[in-house]
């Protein structure tokens, strides 16, 4: 028997570096996007923390958030949140149950009391961010300069984790206001509310 896989080996060692090569190269390219695939969905994890925990420290005007309603939990456009936003859907914040939707257009924001910008064109992020100001609508995204372009609150990645930037001129004209604890959180504010 050790004769035979000696034979063999002597006979076809090129086929077989190869073919251990690309099973080599194939197991990498497997485990990189598990890696990948697990990354992604613990910042989900993370992105739906920030979005809950706004919504827990959020005052919304009482004519936009009426008693005994549920609290809207809303995304524009394509998430990269995932299942983990469903699990919102069993929580309650302020005492009220929450609603996700998903999928928006900035036509379909009415009733929703936070949005999560997903993946949008830079026009309906900006048709989002004016509706969501008359609707007192608390607004969040990832994109780079979210909250310079009148976002209210930018998730931002620094050294591997996810911190926030807020605008308090764009909180302040939606008539929202932030709990001052968050708001000692925040890695930049950005205006004055008025």
């Amino acid at each position: 028997l050790e004769l035979l896989r000696s034979r063999c080996r002597m006979a076809h060692p090129p086929h077989i570096a190869a073919i251990s090569r690309a099973l080599a190269v194939l197991t990498a390219v497997v485990l990189s996007s598990v890696a990948e695939a697990q990354q992604k969905a613990a910042e989900a994890d993370v992105k739906v923390a920030y979005i809950f925990n706004f919504a827990k420290f959020t005052e919304w005007p009482p004519a936009f958030l009426p008693a005994g309603g549920a609290l809207a939990i809303c995304v524009l456009g394509d998430d990269d949140l995932g299942p983990a936003l469903s699990v919102l859907e069993s929580k309650t914040v302020q005492g009220r149950a929450v609603r996700v939707r998903r999928g928006l257009r900035p036509e379909d924001i009415r009733g929703c009391h936070v949005l999560y910008f997903g993946a949008v064109d830079e026009r309906t992020a900006t048709d989002a961010r004016r509706l969501a100001e008359t609707h007192a609508t608390l607004t969040l995204g990832d994109s780079e300069g979210f909250v310079e372009r009148g976002g209210m609150v930018g998730l931002v990645k620094v050294d591997n984790r996810i911190a926030f930037d807020v605008n308090v001129e764009a909180t302040h004209r939606a008539s929202l206001k932030l709990s001052s604890q968050v708001l000692k959180l925040a890695r930049a504010i950005r205006g004055r509310a008025s």
